[in-house]
């Protein structure tokens, strides 16, 4: 390694910082104040053709950087949808800092622009419906309960409940956070089945990203022929430093509900009536109030409610779902599209044609379960 790329490091936008560390295995933390995700470490940290290389995200947003020293600074780039982005970072430090993993989402103004977080929600509030896409949104049920399911007593939360009753949604996001826990830093792994992900998680401290726990939550869900899909949850600007992913379900009594597993949270409105994700959106936008459920806690620390509001300010500018939902499904494969719902009027020049072509904008076709 370029023993010259130790130290702080800083570029202005998304307010990234970068801690570089004179070890092997090479080692470095990020930061992103436009996001609030203080020292976390990147999926990978790699040399490659004479670069420093490290990736970060899920799979589908993964953006991969290539660095070098040059005239006292770093430069390079990174590449994500297959757009190559140039980036430079000016030296802070000689000594790079090693502090612990913080997210603390305060930052309220959307880089490079004068506007908050609300105001963009506000501005775009809403959609297209006189535009349609063609989509379908197809969900396999049931099936065989995968073996490791039972390491965990997953039959213990489930047994004797009736298959119409609601209960069963609220044991299933029990049983997923009574034994798995959030880690944003790490990813979760290349499978996406049940049994791969819990593999995962047994490998990696019992923790998963919020897009692992989401998929096992959904597929549970599924198993016990509930409806149920992963949401992605986007900001205003892409590309992004930070996107949530949660559970959208329909309840056996008919009812839809955003189940978050990284908090142990749904939400319910000022009426007592269960909060969906689309739901939730509109709820922000017009600065109504919702409440948690009294067990809501992010890995057993606690819940702040003014906190989740300010991220979910952030994340709920768009969203992309698969239409095919089955278990091992996760994004655009043979079988399965890719699809985001975007705002009326939101600006999509900076867009690669392939990503405009799954772009929604009738936001009852995109929820259409």
């Amino acid at each position: 390694m370029d023993k010259r790329l130790v130290g702080k490091w800083y570029k202005e936008e998304l307010g990234e910082t970068i801690n570089i560390f004179d070890e092997e295995p090479l080692r470095m933390k990020m930061s992103f104040s436009s996001s609030g995700y203080y020292n976390f470490e990147p999926n990978c940290v790699y040399e490659e053709e004479g670069c420093y290389c490290f990736e970060i995200n899920d799979e589908f947003y993964r953006m991969v950087y290539h660095l070098q020293f040059k005239d006292g600074e770093i430069v390079g780039f990174y590449t994500q949808f297959g757009k190559v982005t140039p980036v430079k970072y000016e030296k802070v430090s000689d000594i790079p800092d090693d502090e612990p993993f913080q997210c603390n989402p305060t930052e309220v103004f959307i880089p490079d622009t004068d506007k908050t977080r609300i105001e963009i929600l506000k501005q775009y509030a809403e959609y297209d419906r006189t535009r349609d896409y063609g989509c379908d949104d197809t969900f396999v049920l049931g099936g065989e309960v995968p073996v490791v399911l039972e390491k965990y007593n997953y039959s213990g939360y489930i047994n004797g409940l009736d298959a119409s009753s609601d209960e069963i949604v609220f044991r299933l996001l029990d049983f997923i956070c009574d034994h798995f826990r959030h880690d944003g830093t790490h990813g979760l792994g290349s499978g996406r089945t049940i049994t791969d992900l819990i593999q995962f998680c047994e490998k990696n401290d019992y923790k998963s990203n919020c897009c692992g726990l989401a998929i096992m939550l959904a597929s549970l869900l599924r198993l016990n022929n509930i409806k149920a899909q992963h949401i992605t949850c986007m900001p205003f600007e892409d590309p992004f430093d930070d996107c949530h992913v949660v559970v959208d379900c329909l309840l056996p009594s008919g009812k839809r509900i955003m189940l978050d597993p990284t908090n142990r949270l749904y939400l319910k409105d000022g009426n007592g009536e269960y909060v969906s994700l689309q739901h939730l959106r509109e709820m922000i936008a017009k600065d109504e109030p919702f409440f948690e459920n009294e067990t809501a806690s992010y890995n057993g620390t606690g819940f702040d409610r003014d906190d989740n509001r300010a991220y979910m300010t952030k994340n709920t500018f768009r969203f992309a779902r698969c239409t095919l939902n089955k278990d091992g499904i996760d994004g655009r494969t043979e079988t399965s599209r890719y699809i985001e719902l975007i705002p009326k009027d939101y600006p999509i020049e900076g867009f690669s044609e392939m990503r405009k072509k799954d772009f929604v904008y009738n936001d009852i076709e995109f929820w259409r379960i």
